[in-house]
């Protein structure tokens, strides 16, 4: 009885009291999550520590976004443009320094642009270069090349043209970001490779940039310029036809001829006085034939009937005019003889007597054998003038 009480105490105490082994292994394993607890707090102060930072970090950049005058709200997608341009302030002379013209409002671009070709390229001549591994930029290259532009404060040669008329190509070529953003430095190869190689290219792009510079700067290049040069050519040809019809239509008034022929076609032998001198007075004159053969559209050939009329009673009017001024407030007379010929067809001839102040005596005469409605016209401004 008493081993197996004995026995007994000591099998309850050995399962109510955990073994050393026992012991030490839970140690271990509480150990373990408190290291791991630790490790997993100190990630995530680290954690925080970068997200901090790099929040911290962007802050700047968000103020350091350049801001333009004025704030364009009206479908400019919240972007600051430079909407009024001030030459001191938006001209800047170092090439690496210079404002890009995305930040500019499009309707000022061509200003700015009309500026800097104003001023022309930057080229430092008396400046001294800087060298750099032996090697440095020559203000002898500026003779060589005048679109050629040097940045003091990048020490780098840039494009002058291609920073104004720049545009983007689809795929990278040489010199293409290099001359107008980066700057070229490569003074070992500037005078072999560098500059040459850009201005190389008769499509390059340096070449269309240079050809839009000199397009822009000579406005009679531009569109609206061949536009206005065309209609100033038409305008003084046109001029020509009027002044060799209203020649002709003088030469016959004064002589009393008349205009009309019967067959007026090319192939008749006889056109008529008109068109008959008319011929005669393009071989004389050159002009007048490349007014007429070259260079005159269809609808103003100036020798239909009905500007024949037009002329007749533009000279009927200004002889009107011409009486009304010698008459003045003097004391005239009219004579009015009128008869028909064959056809039925009224001729007047309308003579005005006179008293002038300088002239004892003075006649005008308004006659015209053929062309009734100028006599008519005539005799009715006369005839309005003294209250007949």
């Amino acid at each position: 009885m008493k081993t197996f009480f004995s026995s007994m105490s000591v099998g309850s105490s050995s399962t109510s009291r955990p073994s050393t082994r026992e012991s030490q292994n839970a140690a271990a394993v509480e150990s373990q999550e408190v290291v791991q607890d630790e490790e997993s707090a100190q990630i995530q102060s680290v954690v925080a520590e970068i997200d901090g930072g790099a929040a911290v970090e962007q802050q700047p950049e968000v103020e350091q976004q350049p801001v333009g005058e004025g704030h364009n709200g009206d479908g400019d997608g919240g972007i600051n443009l430079i909407r009024e341009f001030d030459p001191n302030v938006h001209v800047i002379s170092d090439p690496a320094l210079r404002i890009p013209f995305e930040q500019f409002h499009p309707n000022i671009i061509d200003e700015v642009k009309r500026a800097y070709l104003l001023k022309g390229p930057t080229q430092p001549k008396d400046h001294t270069f800087v060298r750099e591994k032996y090697r440095a930029f020559r203000a002898a290259w500026f003779a060589d090349y005048d679109w050629l532009e040097y940045s003091v404060t990048k020490k780098a040669a840039y494009c002058f043209y291609c920073f104004l008329f720049r545009k983007e190509a689809d795929h990278e070529k040489f010199g293409h970001d290099v001359f107008t953003k980066i700057g070229y430095t490569n003074w070992k190869q500037a005078a072999s490779r560098g500059f040459p190689d850009h201005c190389r290219a008769v499509n390059g792009c340096h070449n269309k940039a240079r050809q839009c510079a000199v397009d822009f700067s000579n406005q009679r290049k531009s569109i609206s310029r061949k536009f206005e040069v065309n209609s100033i050519t038409s305008e003084q040809q046109y001029e020509i036809r009027v002044n060799a019809a209203l020649d002709i239509a003088r030469f016959l008034i004064a002589q009393g001829h008349a205009f009309r022929g019967h067959d007026e076609s090319s192939s008749s032998l006889n056109k008529g006085n008109f068109l008959e001198m008319l011929d005669w007075y393009k071989k004389k004159n050159n002009e007048v034939r490349v007014a007429f053969d070259e260079l005159c559209p269809k609808n103003a050939r100036m020798t239909s009937p009905e500007i024949q009329k037009d002329l007749t009673q533009s000279c009927a009017l200004e002889i009107s005019k011409v009486i009304k001024e010698e008459i003045g407030g003097n004391l005239f007379s009219i004579l009015i003889d009128e008869s028909r010929d064959i056809s039925i067809a009224e001729q007047m001839a309308v003579i005005v007597r006179l008293v002038h102040c300088e002239v004892s005596s003075h006649i005008s005469i308004l006659s015209c054998a053929v062309i009734s409605h100028l006599l008519y016209s005539s005799s009715n401004c006369i005839m309005s003038y003294a209250g007949l």
